[in-house]
């Protein structure tokens, strides 16, 4: 697994609603060794200070208030462009087939679109095979991001890790 299949590993986790075992796994990791590029490891260390600073409490209460409640800070990426709209499913069966012949086996009821599951696939597909699913969703990433500047979110720092991720893999690509 490379630096950046680790990023989105993480990142998938983290985006995921807290568990009370974050901050004992999260102690045990060694960022600076797993993360060399400061681009990737410096927005990480910033959401792993903010986990380490808040109370479990107001960890769920946040991600609640973050993701839940409005519409434009939303992870499940299709929707922000088709709403809930005929297309959208099309798309998301699209997107699901498209995974599972690149070898994601799906373990979850979540659609096909939740970033949080998208990055796992990310994670354990050879970055050649994720990269045309992340880059169809850059935008709607971005999107996200900029959403979470807005309102000063912590879950920023892990949306922007991502994005410099999927930046990095597009600049690797033009280069070969």
């Amino acid at each position: 697994m490379n630096q950046k299949q680790k990023a989105y590993s993480l990142v998938s986790s983290l985006l995921q609603y807290p568990e009370t075992e974050w901050k004992k796994e999260l102690q045990g990791l060694d960022i600076a060794h797993e993360f060399p590029d400061e681009s990737i490891r410096m927005p990480l260390l910033r959401f792993l200070t903010y986990v380490k600073n808040t109370t479990f409490h107001n960890l769920c209460e946040n991600y609640v208030y973050t993701f839940d409640f409005y519409d434009k800070t939303t992870l499940y990426l299709t929707h922000t462009v088709f709403k809930d709209n005929r297309d959208r499913g099309s798309v998301l069966s699209q997107l699901r087939r498209q995974m599972m012949e690149l070898g994601m086996e799906f373990t979850t009821e979540e659609l096909p679109d939740y970033l949080p599951l998208v990055l796992e696939f990310a994670s354990i597909v050879p970055e050649k095979d994720s990269a045309k699913i992340l880059n169809l969703h850059l935008r709607s990433i971005k999107n996200l991001e900029l959403e979470l500047q807005g309102i000063d979110s912590p879950y920023r720092y892990l949306v922007a890790a991502c994005i410099q991720c999927i930046e990095m893999a597009e600049e690797n690509e033009k280069v070969s």
